[in-house]
């Protein structure tokens, strides 16, 4: 199959505009790895401690190098809602990855089958060294900046709160501010108001805007569905989720991604915004 990046290398890097994906992601760790002389000099292997060192940092990818002498290994941790990709320059590593509700799925990475793994935002695994000898591996994350979270109870730990979820939700989303929404609603992008009746008689309402509850959004959406609105077009049709303060509009969006929606978003501060902007509003 053909490179999806055909850059020169570190300066197209720079060109990238993400996020990223995790098939991205992993090209360009296992590139690096290809080219020792951007990281064999840098790399150490601390006994006392794992030894690390980012080698590149952009607005759509992070890359780091990673030393890692016998026995050492991370906690269980995500990314903080980045996706992201490793490739093993040197050694071997053992990769588990804590799936909900289930036992925790190993996998061995060693250089010499050009081991390289890329994953999404929602994965939670631990990275060790148990073989005798030291290691090294390139770590690519996009978006950068992000996080890591760690979870001492194992990937269960991830779902004890809204406020995780809710991060996880918005790190796939570009959010729209009220004007900008106002903006892609006028050249065509569907505005979704899901927002209760009782909400909507109660708050006013956007003119223009779809209404559609959110017990039944998804199945109004989904372009697979036998009850969707005749205005999903297919799977790249523009949607701008809209709530009341833009709380449960943003999983309702990351949820429509989750249906091939990938243009789905929704307004930062939802119609208490939209209305405060002096945005077209009725009562």
């Amino acid at each position: 199959m053909q490179s999806t990046l055909t850059f020169d290398w570190l300066d197209e890097l720079h060109e990238l505009a993400g996020p990223l994906s995790p098939a991205q992601l992993a090209e360009i760790s296992a590139g690096v790895v290809s080219r020792p002389r951007l990281w064999r000099p840098l790399v150490r292997h601390d006994p006392g401690d794992r030894w690390y060192e980012r080698l590149l940092l952009t607005a759509a990818v992070e890359v780091w190098l990673i030393g890692w002498a016998p026995g050492q290994g991370t906690s269980i941790h995500d990314h903080g809602g980045a996706a992201g990709a490793l490739a093993v320059a040197e050694g071997a590593l053992v990769e588990q990855e804590f799936v909900a509700g289930g036992a925790a799925l190993e996998r061995a990475l060693v250089d010499e089958a050009g081991a390289r793994v890329g994953f999404a935002a929602d994965h939670v695994h631990r990275i060790v060294n148990e073989g005798p000898g030291n290691a090294t591996s390139v770590h690519a994350y996009s978006p950068p900046g992000l996080p890591m979270r760690r979870y001492p109870g194992g990937r269960d730990a991830r779902a004890v709160t809204v406020d995780r979820l809710l991060a996880r939700a918005r790190a796939r989303l570009e959010r729209l501010q009220p004007a900008e929404a106002a903006e892609a609603h006028r050249r065509g992008a569907l505005l979704v108001d899901t927002r209760p009746a009782a909400q909507r008689a109660e708050e006013g309402s956007v003119p223009g805007a779809i209404a559609i509850e959110r017990n039944v959004l998804e199945w109004r959406l989904d372009p697979a569905s036998p009850w969707r609105i005749p205005q999903v077009a297919g799977h790249d049709t523009e949607v701008v989720v809209l709530c009341s303060e833009g709380y449960s509009s943003s999983l309702a969006a990351a949820s429509l991604r989750e249906l091939g929606l990938l243009r789905a978003t929704d307004v930062v501060g939802g119609f208490r915004a939209w209305r405060a902007a002096g945005l077209p509003a009725e009562p």
